[in-house]
């Protein structure tokens, strides 16, 4: 087979990339900043220009579709590169052998370790690594003239990739921040969310500064602490509840399964997809014999979609809502003694950002940062119907609410 030669545009920023006379690089900044797409479209040319083993990392990859895998594949059909063959789980170029892997990081030490000739190890959302995968990554990605490249946004002040790239420093490393800008420089700025932005960066500066301009939070703005991380599910955790905060087009879906066990909650991620319609969001809940008439409790802001999966059979009910309601169900979700399993990737990405807002003077003020908190939302709607109000100082406007919402029960509840 030929290989047709393509036009890949890179912005000049990311050139030093195609250097050899580097180890690591460390690609961060805030979103719409091109980093994930412009690494990806480097990483396709140079599998192209000669045979590359590239090694596709996340800390944390339940399945294929939770890697770049989808990016990479995308940018292969918008150049028509026919030289790659995609399959569901690799990519491998036809003409010289190169070929694409993905893996997780976290507790996957052995088949890390077991991944010969990695030409290239590209760590995505790098945010999320703990120092320990990085102990087992940079000794594993070893061959001669070998690279690792780490794309992502910070969360905290020392996030361990950071801190031991650009704080600490590491020789034979590259630094490329970048931000929004650049996609406004080579006129790659949708409209749409360059209107976002302007508007993030009026009314929500403290998160105007870390979803676009890529700066960190200090540990003080953070939510939720001390969350413990489990392996698996005791058998003897009892589910109890479901939470749910909808979405379809830009926002997932999210499912989170709620158990009691030993004093606290365990958590357990059960969908975060895009795209669902009321029916497999019903299929999704009703899941196995053993626990079809778990409660969900879920957004009441979407009571139209929560009568159609009532329809289905499926015993769920909208949460409460009023004057000071989200600020009191964060309040009782910080009481409990909680635990995630290790395959909720989203619930431990979100929990690492819920973040408290910040006023033009960096103050903190005691709104939720309302970013990436599809999980943490669908967690507060079922924790806090578990939890007994009389344990906590309720807002008495909300009592009305409470009756309201019981009242729109689907299903009888025992």
């Amino acid at each position: 087979m030929e290989k047709k030669s393509k036009i890949v545009n890179i912005p000049i920023e990311f050139k030093i990339l195609f250097d050899d006379d580097w180890r690591e690089a460390a690609v961060h900044g805030g979103r719409y900043s091109l980093k994930s797409h412009t690494v990806a479209r480097f990483l396709l040319i140079r599998a192209r220009e000669r045979k590359t083993r590239v090694a596709c990392f996340r800390e944390m990859q339940n399945s294929i579709a939770d890697s770049s895998h989808q990016l990479l594949s995308d940018l292969i059909k918008k150049y028509e590169l026919t030289d790659f063959e995609v399959t569901n789980n690799s990519i491998i170029n036809k003409i010289n052998g190169s070929d694409f892997i993905f893996k997780g990081l976290y507790h996957n030490e052995q088949s890390i370790k077991s991944i010969e000739g990695i030409d290239i190890a590209w760590v995505e959302e790098a945010q999320t690594v703990s120092a320990k995968s990085l102990e087992v990554l940079t000794p594993t990605v070893r061959k001669a003239g070998s690279k690792i490249i780490y794309t992502y946004n910070r969360l905290l002040e020392e996030d361990p990739v950071h801190k031991r790239l650009v704080m600490d420093g590491r020789p034979d490393t590259i630094v490329i921040n970048v931000n929004y800008d650049i996609a406004i420089k080579y006129g790659w700025m949708p409209d749409v969310i360059f209107k976002e932005i302007e508007d993030d960066k009026k009314h929500r500066p403290g998160l105007y500064k870390h979803k676009w301009m890529g700066e960190p939070s200090n540990l003080e703005r953070r939510i939720y602490k001390d969350w413990n991380i489990i392996d698996e599910i005791p058998h003897e955790a009892r589910l109890e509840r479901r939470g749910m905060d909808f979405g379809y087009t830009n926002d997932p879906t999210a499912i989170v399964n709620i158990y009691r066990y030993n004093g606290g909650f365990i958590l357990d991620e059960l969908c975060y997809q895009r795209g669902l319609q009321n029916k497999p969001i019903a299929d999704i809940l009703i899941g196995d014999n053993e626990n079809h008439k778990v409660l969900t409790i879920a957004d009441s802001a979407e009571p139209k979609s929560i009568d159609e999966i009532a329809s289905h059979g499926v015993p769920i009910l909208g949460s409460v809502k009023g004057q000071g309601s989200v600020n009191q169900g964060v309040q009782i979700v910080q009481f409990q003694k909680i635990s995630v399993t290790k395959r909720s990737i989203h619930i431990r990405k979100e929990y690492q950002g819920y973040m408290w807002e910040v006023d033009k003077e960096d103050k903190i003020i005691n709104t939720p940062q309302g970013y990436n908190d599809h999980s943490m939302d669908a967690i507060r709607y079922g924790i806090t119907h578990l939890v007994k109000p009389s344990d906590y100082k309720i807002n008495p406007n909300n009592i009305l609410d409470v009756i309201q919402d019981t009242k729109r029960a689907k299903i009888s509840l025992k």
